[in-house]
């Protein structure tokens, strides 16, 4: 089986972090300012990308459950997120259901991170 190639995976999601932080400030901005709903927006998409950029650089989780995690993590934010800033400026969810999928794939996000840290502390010492 052919290794997943991580270091372009860690950058891609560590971009869409810093996208996602932008906006998150933004959008709280735009709640102080304008709609209140906002902020919700905003708090959810800068906490999830400061979960996301601090996971990347956990050193014991393996690569594969990291980016997992993390990118549910984002992909769920972004999704939540998404589906609040088209409720409060078009009246209406872009699709059905998109912000529970999102809240969803952000709490399977979370499961990742516990499972990731619950693997490390039950981890058999290795004999040097």
């Amino acid at each position: 089986m052919t290794p997943i190639p991580t270091k372009g995976f860690d950058a891609m999601l560590l971009m869409i972090a810093g996208l996602w932080g932008l906006a998150g400030v933004m959008l709280l901005a735009a709640g102080a300012h304008a709609d209140p709903r906002l902020t919700t927006a905003g708090s959810f998409l800068l906490f999830h990308a400061a979960a996301g950029m601090g996971l990347m650089g956990v050193p014991f989780m393996g690569p594969k459950l990291k980016l997992i995690a993390a990118f549910l993590l984002l992909a769920g934010a972004g999704l939540f997120a998404g589906d609040i800033v088209m409720r409060v400026t078009r009246g209406a969810g872009l699709l059905s259901m998109m912000a529970p999928v999102g809240g969803t794939l952000t709490m399977i996000g979370w499961l990742g991170v516990v499972v990731g840290a619950w693997l490390k502390l039950f981890e058999k010492p290795q004999n040097p």
